[in-house]
């Protein structure tokens, strides 16, 4: 069932998790890019910026959402479905939008990164929270790997892709410290 507070406590969760899996990261860990990935730093950057522009969508007027992207007329997707559609996507090729590729990002950045991070989903929830449920799964923004989504349905994928970063950036760092 997909309800707000589904929805905000997945949010905290994820968000709460990779912060202290990154606060806990030295220079190195935090800064290394392993097998050509993105170093922990950069992954902090990129859900920063994810969040950052779903923000900005969840605040574009209702009148706006429906005229560009229209209004769900079908069942909320679950989120199980959502999961499997995105992973499949990943494996079949898709890649990151250039907009949320992250610069190399230096090891005294960490704290205020993360303090952003903690900000960011915190006014996510603020903007959840000024939407009615009926609102949340009627109104849809893009995705550029899911196409359009409801407002409910990008809020809980956006718990899932923090939740995809923590398992990543355990994978990296397990693999640097062995």
């Amino acid at each position: 069932m997909i309800n707000k507070t589904n929805i905000i406590n997945a949010l905290n969760d994820s968000t709460d998790q990779f912060n202290e899996l990154i606060s806990k990261l030295t220079n190195d860990q935090f800064e290394i890019n392993i097998n050509n990935k993105w170093s922990a730093g950069q992954d902090l950057v990129h859900l920063i910026k994810v969040l950052h522009i779903v923000n900005i969508g969840f605040t574009l007027p209702k009148l706006v959402l429906q005229l560009l992207y229209g209004i769900n007329k079908n069942e909320i997707r679950p989120f199980n479905e959502l999961q499997t559609i995105y992973k499949n996507a990943l494996e079949g090729g898709a890649k990151t939008p250039s907009i949320y590729i992250p610069k190399p990002v230096l090891f005294k950045e960490k704290v205020n990164l993360i303090k952003k991070h903690q900000s960011l989903n915190e006014s996510l929830i603020n903007k959840i929270n000024n939407h009615s449920e009926k609102e949340l799964t009627s109104f849809r923004l893009p995705h550029p790997i899911l196409g359009k989504v409801t407002l409910a349905e990008l809020a809980f994928f956006t718990s899932f892709h923090t939740a995809h970063h923590i398992e990543l950036l355990k994978t990296k760092l397990n693999y640097s410290l062995n």
